[in-house]
């Protein structure tokens, strides 16, 4: 028999316990305010499309920001990516299709001539190069002409460094990214035992360029040793090393009182190729710094599903509904990779797919309060289903929205498969009357940021989740080296509608969480945002400008266009920052710091890195 005062101590206990597990669920509930888009107001800003900064002759002159390029900078792939690099580095670009259409003013010689072989004249014109070479202009071979070319230009070979054409032809076994130059370290894109086939998708095949002594190797081919040892004695008198031997893609070699910097392939041809002349920047420089975005988003696509379909299929995989994968399954794998590697995520909500069913205002609320537990944000997808009419599609989502969460607001929008022309009738909308950023799939050719017109920005994913094949990584370091700015997006439409085994959750959920986890670790000093966080960061960037100067030890950063912080990587040959005033630095490797302008001027004493000494192995006793 229980006791009036032990029957009083268990009923205490019971409510205490009950209060500990139930009240703050209650008060969790009552303060979700899952109706209301936490990002409106903290990421907004004043800057539009009429607020993008472009380089005038004039500011070229003070800034000393200014670069020739010798193609087509409209319709060439190459120009495009140059156009893009000066627009974001802040640089003055003059274009011309022909050198000789280049008129160079003595007081205000560009910083360096960027070159697209198919536009030059090696014949008539190499020698009008040498001249620039002299007065100390750098140059730059965005791509390099026929190796049969090559092989009958001495003067070329000179001024490239190129020892040796070895063989016009060669198939090697991986591409080696020595380290200093892009940002993340050393890198060698080669198989091994653990990986797939088709994960390795860079071009092999290249002639084999042997450069010269005194050239630097960026980018080589990777051979195997027993086929390198027949190439080791060569009978040319040039002291060499190894590196040097194996098959060039980038190097630099040291001509009159300039650098010329030559790409053996086609890496300068996509936007990726941003980071590359970027690095060939701080490689002229003793140091440099230059803005960027600094921003790092997590996408999800079209998720979650409010409706039950596809459910024979998905009942057969997962003994479960549609409605419950996305909730017991996709969910907590999504938080999971977010939380370990401090993500926020955007997910593009797409209520349905089939619409055949109809879908629950109950379960999009219940995802609405996850979202703002986890400080993610919502969007909406416009994926939609090929035999299905677009503007159907939307009435439908849209009014389901409108009666459930008639009050958030949709900053960002996925295009999906829609056209251009859908998503401009999509835009006018009154639904989407808030929309700053349409989040779009990467395609190599179109700008990674800029404004679509009526202020609204366009963000591009740079990497799939699921896939991370070598030139995907090429393409992620090289954009992270030039802008500090990342996008993975993964699309939960496969999961939905599988079209083999390899599109379960769990397969493509270990890729997602394994790629995320191994490949950007070593950008984790970047900012971790949702795509209106980006867009804020993104506008920022495009409409400031900047000088700077450095007397001894003191460099001062004078910003334009400030508004609240602005962001700069700084990259040095052997400095460290000692410290700063009007921002905040933190570091991101060896000789690279990501500095946080908190003021629009910022002055940084720098130092010799610590820790930076030589030593010599002593020799083993026998």
């Amino acid at each position: 028999m229980v006791s009036r005062r032990n029957f009083f101590s268990i009923t205490l206990i019971m409510l205490v316990v009950v209060f500990m597990f139930l009240v703050p669920e209650v008060i969790k509930n009552q303060v979700n305010n899952y109706g209301q888009n936490r990002y409106e107001e903290s990421a907004n800003t004043k800057f539009t499309d009429k607020s993008v900064y472009t380089a005038t002759k004039t500011d070229g002159i003070k800034s000393g920001r200014f670069v020739v390029y010798i193609g087509d900078d409209r319709d060439g792939a190459v120009g495009s990516m140059v156009s893009q690099w000066c627009l974001y580095s802040k640089r003055r670009l003059l274009s011309f299709k022909s050198l000789r259409k280049y008129q160079a003013e003595p007081k205000n010689l560009p910083e360096a001539i960027l070159i697209d072989a198919a536009y030059l004249d090696f014949d008539k014109e190499l020698s009008v190069l040498a001249a620039y070479a002299k007065v100390g202009v750098n140059l730059i071979f965005c791509n390099l002409p026929d190796v049969k070319d090559v092989s009958r230009n001495p003067k070329l070979r000179k001024m490239l460094g190129i020892n040796a054409i070895i063989d016009e032809r060669i198939k090697v076994e991986g591409i080696r990214l020595m380290d200093g130059f892009l940002l993340g370290g050393l890198k060698e894109y080669i198989l091994d035992e653990t990986m797939e086939k088709t994960q390795q998708d860079l071009d092999l095949v290249m002639p084999w360029y042997r450069i010269s002594g005194g050239a630097k190797m960026f980018v080589h081919g990777m051979m195997e040793d027993e086929v390198m040892e027949e190439y080791y004695m060569m009978p040319d008198g040039d002291v060499i090393t190894k590196n040097q031997n194996l098959p060039a893609i980038i190097w630099r070699n040291k001509y009159e009182d300039a650098m010329v910097f030559a790409v053996n392939g086609d890496y300068l041809s996509t936007n990726a190729g941003i980071g590359f002349l970027s690095a060939m920047m701080t490689e002229i420089k003793d140091y440099d710094i230059y803005p960027i975005i600094n921003a790092q988003n997590m996408v999800v696509l079209n998720f979650p599903d409010l409706a039950e379909e596809n459910e024979s299929e998905i009942m057969e995989r997962y003994s479960r509904s549609l409605k419950a994968v996305c909730r017991d399954v996709i969910w907590p794998g999504l938080v999971s990779v977010a939380q370990q590697n401090a993500y926020k995520m955007t997910c593009m909500l797409m209520p349905q797919m089939e619409y055949q069913n109809e879908p629950e205002g109950d379960t999009l609320i219940y995802y609405m309060k996850l979202f703002q537990e986890q400080k993610a944000e919502a969007g909406f997808s416009g994926t939609h289903r090929e035999d299905m009419d677009v503007s159907e599609k939307l009435d439908e989502d849209l009014e389901l929205l409108d009666e459930v969460v008639p009050d958030y607001s949709l900053l960002s929008l996925y295009q999906g498969n829609m056209s251009d022309e859908e998503l401009e009738e999509a835009l006018k909308r009154k639904e989407f009357s808030k929309v700053q950023t349409v989040f779009t799939d990467y395609d190599g050719a179109q700008k990674l940021v800029s404004y679509l017109g009526d202020g609204i920005v366009r963000q591009t994913g740079i990497c799939d989740g699921y896939s991370h094949k070598f030139s995907e990584n090429l393409r992620m370091v090289s954009i992270q080296t030039a802008l500090g700015y990342s996008n993975i997006q993964v699309d939960l439409e496969p999961v939905a509608f599988p079209d083999s085994d390899e599109d379960s959750w769990e397969k493509l959920s270990r890729k997602f969480a394994g790629n995320t986890r191994t490949y950007w670790r070593q950008f984790s000093k970047f900012e971790k945002t949702t795509l209106s966080e980006s867009n804020q960061h993104i506008r920022r960037f495009l409409a400031l400008d900047y000088q700077q100067q450095r007397e001894g030890n003191k460099l001062t950063l004078d910003i334009s266009n400030f508004e609240e912080e602005a962001w700069f990587i700084l990259r040095t040959h052997g400095e460290g920052i000692k410290q700063a005033m009007g921002a905040e630095f933190v570091k991101i490797e060896e000789s690279a710091y990501l500095i946080t302008a908190t003021e629009p001027r910022v002055q940084l004493e720098l130092e010799e890195e610590r820790g930076r000494y030589y030593y010599f192995e002593k020799e083993k006793q026998p």
